[in-house]
């Protein structure tokens, strides 16, 4: 693969107004589906039913967008997973990166894109739920339309977990992934340092704690569902992480609301492995870079173009 970047984890200063590019919201393309999923698995991580009885079913809702460039025969479309953060995410009507310039240079390059909500809650925290409702989402849009088998992910703050989690979880179908300014610790990023009060509760919610008020973290119920440690082992006094796909992460260097500390872990949890993840630091505070900007959603671009 062409190198991205000059230096891997090269530190940059951009002399620009880091804040998101908004956009006009238009959504006369969006397509709009619901994902059937058994409630059984939101509280056990299973679709099993042995008692006999109907399972109780829980809808989420998708959203789904194609380029200008579609066609029903001939060349298949290239299809991105645009995993949303906690600011908003799939309801029945909209969506939330629809308010980002991120939607418009994907479609104008002739992606396809597409979004779940992931449960009851936005914050779907990258769990079991949110990765089982993406990979049935893709189930449906292949079946349905002219799309390439193997996709693109990309996680936009907290979706740094869930398109984390998709990647570990179905590997094969995933070419590369990209991450602007990525929760990627469960335990370090988002329970110890809470975006929103009721994060904690929600974590201890989506993954089944004993304890639901937020207030005792059990490890045992996340054990394979924190991307900075899944996969991973010890050698000498550092982690390797075993990654399956290549990296390219985007992180303001002073971002406050989710720290840099583990994109560069990752970063060095994955080379440690063997794996490709380059880290572009970017001398900003701006968490706004979580839904991109023209210079991020350039370099974007880029890095999937080689693949």
């Amino acid at each position: 693969m062409k190198k991205l970047f000059v230096v891997v984890g090269m530190i940059v200063c951009l002399g620009l107004n880091t804040f998101a590019q908004i956009r006009k919201a238009d959504n006369s393309t969006d397509i709009h589906f619901e994902i059937p999923i058994p409630k059984r698995l939101m509280h056990n991580y299973t679709v099993a039913n042995n008692s006999g009885k109907p399972t109780a079913i829980f809808r989420d809702q998708a959203i789904f967008k194609l380029p200008k460039s579609y066609t029903k025969g001939g060349k298949p479309t290239r299809l991105i997973y645009c995993a949303h953060g906690a600011g908003g995410g799939v309801t029945a009507k909209n969506w939330f990166i629809n308010n980002f310039a991120i939607v418009d240079s994907l479609l104008s390059h002739g992606y396809a894109i597409f979004d779940v909500n992931g449960g009851e809650s936005m914050e779907n925290m990258g769990g079991p739920l949110v990765v089982y409702s993406a990979f049935q989402a893709y189930k449906t849009i292949r079946k349905n339309y002219n799309i390439e088998p193997k996709i693109f992910v990309l996680g936009l703050s907290m979706g740094g977990l869930s398109s984390s989690n998709f990647c570990l979880q179905h590997p094969t179908i995933v070419s590369a992934q990209g991450l602007f300014s990525a929760v990627l610790d469960l335990k370090g990023q988002a329970w110890d340092h809470p975006w929103f009060s009721s994060t904690p509760k929600v974590i201890s919610t989506v993954f089944n704690f004993k304890d639901k008020t937020g207030k005792t973290w059990e490890p045992v119920k996340v054990k394979g569902w924190n991307p900075l440690y899944a996969n991973s082992t010890i050698q000498g006094k550092d982690t390797l992480l075993h990654y399956p796909v290549p990296v390219a992460i985007w992180h303001g260097s002073g971002d406050a609301v989710v720290p840099i500390s583990a994109s560069r872990a990752f970063r060095r949890y994955i080379q440690n492995g063997g794996g490709n993840c380059l880290l572009r630091e970017i001398d900003s505070a701006d968490h706004g870079l979580s839904c991109g900007n023209p210079i991020l959603n350039h370099e974007l671009m880029q890095f999937l173009g080689e693949f």
